[in-house]
């Protein structure tokens, strides 16, 4: 149907719902948690990837713009202004831009690889508008997550700290902001009487209480970090945020420094799946608020279909579920090493192909499976020398024995290869944004918004972990706990001196 989206069948021409006023949860103001934006937000996230925009174009969202690496494909190519209503204008800026992402061949991954030394360059984005209610506009910016080519993987690993926050993903943001005098809107400036109308003219209004232009995010796993770090820069350089919105789904953490506000004060919701391991890493801290769904045997039924019943997947699923944070997760991974060096060489390059077929190319993995010896000294080498930068201890050598064992014994439970299929479905099918991935199976989180939006509930997300709490966070009343300890008691003392209550 015409204007209606591919993922949810949600009508993408109402944007009544991203355009709704705020309302007070205990004391502060903040956007409601809506199912339509959410279904709209999907779509958006969704669309980021495959750069698909008829049916948005269809539903009346003009002046779009593509961003691929460093190049952007908008309304405006030089000094020359193009119409994008054009069909045939419109249609050749979407095919260049999908035709720059499946950039896949040897030749232009190595090249891309080399590239990234300089820093992360591969943000992917799309911008448009669409008119609301009483001469008000919505501009959407849909952030992609990681991307098929091995490069587009490397700034989730770069994890150091910069400026307090994730560096790979604050490159990412960087990397999109250089761009936004760039991306312009034409057929909306020549509506408003205007010369030229860019999105950094735009971001500038929405510093003004009045300002006519809401900006509406949206973003699945690198991309709902990216989100983040956006909305973040931005809110710090005085954009209001009365007048932004985002929605994330299975967002990794962005932030290592508790900013100078609550977290949860910005505009932004995580809609996140318990059994996906992506949101508990990244850095330390998610910017907005997470709504959390606790999977049951019904929707791993019907997300991970005849998988479900697998013993292998199950027990590797459990396993997945012991990783908090990134140190955790570095420890399992490093555990997962040094029990391939304990297999024989053609068992462990068969198990490393397998998990990492889906991100690195034939040829690179055919190099690697001769030389696996060599290479998992050097993952086991660089591992320890990231968990002792981010520890700043030694290894748990204890823990990683037990982690070892229990690896071991479910190889000798289910057999080398699926225990390593159990590894990839356990790590990728939790993480699906959208489309079958299963038998009789629906991705997790187009379940979750068309589903079970009803069952989310609000967690407050501490040390990477999920509380059991359903109260709505609140600076004063819910506090940080465990490793963050120091920032509840800062805030508890400022609370004492100004009177506020306790939760």
């Amino acid at each position: 149907m015409a204007g209606k989206g591919t993922v949810t069948g949600c009508d993408l021409s109402d944007v009544t719902s991203l355009c709704m006023p705020w309302i007070s949860i205990n004391g502060q103001r903040q956007p409601g948690f809506s199912r339509a934006a959410a279904l709209l937000s999907l779509e958006l996230a969704a669309s980021a990837y495959d750069l698909a925009l008829d049916a948005w174009r269809e539903a009346g969202w003009h002046d779009i713009s593509y961003l691929v690496d460093n190049a952007l494909f908008s309304a405006v190519v030089g000094k020359k202004e193009l119409k994008d209503t054009d069909t045939n204008t419109a249609e050749r800026f979407q095919r260049l831009a999908q035709a720059r992402l499946k950039r896949l061949n040897p030749f232009s991954q190595l090249r891309g690889t080399l590239r990234q030394r300089e820093g992360s360059d591969t943000c992917k984005a799309v911008v448009m508008l669409h008119r609301a209610l009483r001469d008000h506009y919505v501009v959407a910016i849909g952030f992609m997550g990681t991307g098929k080519r091995i490069y587009d993987w490397i700034s989730n690993f770069r994890m150091s700290q910069n400026e307090g926050m994730h560096n790979g993903f604050l490159q990412l943001t960087q990397r999109f902001e250089m761009h936004c005098d760039q991306i312009l809107f034409p057929e909306t400036a020549k509506e408003l009487g205007l010369s030229q109308l860019s999105l950094a003219d735009i971001l500038t209004e929405c510093r003004r209480p009045q300002s006519r232009f809401r900006i509406w995010m949206a973003g699945h796993s690198q991309g709902g970090a990216v989100m983040q770090l956006f909305a973040y820069r931005q809110v710090r350089q005085g954009l209001l945020r009365q007048h932004m919105l985002g929605y994330g789904f299975a967002s990794p953490s962005a932030v290592y420094l508790h900013p100078a506000c609550d977290p949860g004060s910005f505009p932004l919701f995580h809609i996140i799946n318990a059994d996906d391991v992506v949101p508990r890493v990244g850095a330390q801290l998610h910017l907005g608020r997470c709504r959390v769904f606790l999977p049951d045997s019904a929707m791993r039924e019907a997300c991970y279909g005849q998988i479900w019943q697998d013993p292998a997947f199950r027990a590797v699923l459990s396993l997945t579920r012991t990783i908090r944070d990134n140190n955790s997760a570095m420890l399992l991974f490093l555990a997962l090493l040094r029990t391939l060096t304990k297999m024989p060489g053609e068992d462990a390059a068969a198990v490393f192909n397998s998990l990492m077929g889906k991100i690195m190319p034939d040829f690179l993995l055919g190099m690697i499976s001769g030389k696996m010896d060599d290479m998992l000294s050097l993952l086991i080498r660089k591992t320890e020398q990231g968990y002792a930068q981010n520890i700043g201890s030694d290894l748990p050598e204890t823990q990683l024995f037990s982690l070892c064992q229990r690896m071991e014994n479910l190889i000798r439970q289910f057999g080398t290869m699926p225990f390593a299929k159990a590894v990839g479905r356990a790590l990728g099918m939790p993480h699906k944004l959208r489309g079958t991935n299963a038998a009789n199976g629906t991705a997790p989180y187009q379940y979750l918004v068309t589903e079970r939006f009803d069952d989310l509930r609000h967690r407050v997300w501490c040390a990477s972990a999920v509380t059991d709490s359903l109260a709505t966070r609140n600076a004063r009343r819910r506090l940080p706990a465990g490793r963050y300890a120091g920032f509840s008691t800062a805030k508890n003392r400022r609370s004492r001196r100004t009177g506020a209550g306790r939760s």
